[in-house]
């Protein structure tokens, strides 16, 4: 038999079929999301039923196409939140974790994220759906019709089961904001203690729930959050790895039998009675892009449109030795979870170092640089002995593989099949339905690229190896 998985991302949404005996990909259908316009230069919004309609046609293609299916699991974007009616419909657009209205001032120079995060035990920042709702809530901007507030995950499950009301997943429910992990559960009075409304919040669903059954009688498991699918997907040994996923956004995760604070790191539902500590970005791929576009407008000036531009950048990065006096890049231009207002810079200017390749270095450097500097903050840090990368921000862009290897200074294996979170997504939904007992017998499904050396029988020590295939160049052992 087989899974079917979504993703629901911020700039694509994708579906896999899975086969639950070898664990291979038998095919994988994308589509690209998009925001919507908006008179508000904070807002970032997306339609949930253009999202639903893709969703909706790519199910009915794999079904037919890959039937029987065991199962259907959800990976989503996460902190995002839309209001439904009490029939299970959509009164508002999705307002994704880009969304800024929550860094806006509320009083006494505070913004609403800030104002709130003082009531709350736990992490919150702008872009939390219950930062962007307390926004909503003090501005007489929540519908009259709204019963509940969910994430997108949400949403597309009540939709594929017909149901009146959303249960969310823990991994989903703590990118809300507000969320207790000694209960699992909401933290009730504090919101109450806020002069929020704890009974717009959906219910938490079990920890490998069906919540329900398409038309056809094929069950759905509750959505889940990206990251948690990420790890779940691409993570074989997860005592000892760590996971860099690079996306529109970019995270740092490590598993975790504890919940406390750290500095940087902010901890997060797992399964199974474990937690992630991880360490995001706003930035991620959505930086790289930054860049892209600015060379765009630099052709478009000259009168020379083109195509993208991310092949020319990569083999420019990848044909560039480092600069001995190199720009300094901080790609923080959306801020940071901490600090909405932070803005990145560009400085050590020289006559020397200002050229195209210097600034993509830069932007590279940057990028893999702030997921270090977070992993600095994890306790134990030798103990993690294996470097994953998952997100196609970082499995489309060999130069930036190869940065991250050389800062975190071990080679990065990358999952053999792409689209990380809904292959998690798939395994979670697997073991919902019983087909494994839990994690340790799910993961052993995943697979790593072959590195290029071991194919070509070139020693990992020679200055010959190599490993492309993962992204990795070795130098008689050192990391270039």
């Amino acid at each position: 038999m087989r899974a079917i998985a979504l993703d629901i991302g911020t700039t694509k949404i994708c579906a896999l079929a899975l086969d639950e005996d070898e664990g291979r990909v038998l095919e994988i259908l994308s589509s690209d999301n998009a925001f919507l316009p908006s008179p508000f230069p904070w807002e970032r919004i997306q339609d949930p039923e253009h999202i639903l309609g893709i969703v909706e046609g790519m199910c009915s293609a794999l079904i037919k196409k890959h039937s029987p299916v065991r199962g259907i699991g959800i990976s989503a974007q996460m902190h995002g939140i839309l209001y439904v009616s009490s029939v299970g419909k959509a009164f508002s657009p999705l307002y994704t974790w880009q969304d800024m209205c929550g860094a806006r001032i509320y009083r006494n120079g505070k913004s609403y994220a800030d104002h709130l995060k003082e009531k709350s035990s736990g992490p919150l920042a702008a872009g939390y759906g219950l930062a962007t709702y307390f926004y909503h809530h003090c501005n007489g901007k929540v519908p009259t019709e709204a019963s509940a507030l969910c994430t997108i995950g949400d949403y597309i499950v009540m939709s594929l089961c017909a149901l009146p009301a959303p249960r969310i997943h823990a991994t989903n429910a703590t990118g809300l904001g507000f969320f207790d992990f000694s209960g699992c559960s909401f933290d009730l009075p504090a919101l109450e203690a806020a002069g929020l409304t704890p009974s717009i919040l959906p219910r938490i669903s079990g920890e490998y729930e069906v919540l329900g059954e398409t038309r056809m009688g094929i069950p759905v498991c509750a959505a889940i959050g990206d990251n948690q699918a990420s790890f779940l997907g691409a993570v074989r040994e997860t005592d000892s790895s760590i996971l860099i996923n690079i996306g529109t956004g970019s995270q740092i995760s490590l598993v975790t039998r504890s919940a406390g604070k750290i500095s940087g790191l902010e901890s997060r539902p797992f399964f199974e009675g474990r937690s992630l500590l991880v360490g995001a970005s706003l930035a991620g791929g959505r930086a790289y892009a930054f860049l892209e576009h600015f060379f765009q407008e630099v052709l478009k000036m000259a009168g020379m449109p083109a195509g993208s531009l991310y092949p020319v950048m990569d083999n420019c990065a990848l044909a560039n030795q480092p600069s001995p006096c190199p720009l300094e890049v901080n790609t923080m231009f959306a801020g940071s979870r901490e600090d909405a207002s932070v803005r990145g810079w560009i400085k050590n200017i020289s006559e020397d170092n200002f050229t195209p390749a210097a600034l993509i270095r830069g932007f590279l450097d940057s990028m893999a640089g702030e997921l270090y500097r977070m992993f600095l903050s994890a306790p134990d840090r030798n103990t993690y002995q294996r470097l994953i990368g998952s997100g196609n921000g970082l499995r489309k862009n060999q130069p930036l593989r190869l940065i991250v290897s050389e800062q975190f200074g071990m080679p990065i294996e990358m999952p053999r099949y792409q689209e990380e979170a809904a292959y998690g997504a798939a395994l979670f939904a697997l073991i919902g339905t019983g087909r494994f007992s839990g994690i340790t017998e799910a993961r052993q499904m995943i697979q790593y690229m072959e590195p290029e050396c071991r194919r070509s029988g070139t020693p990992a020590t020679s200055s010959k190896c190599m490993c492309l295939a993962s992204g990795v160049v070795f130098s008689n052992s050192a990391l270039l």
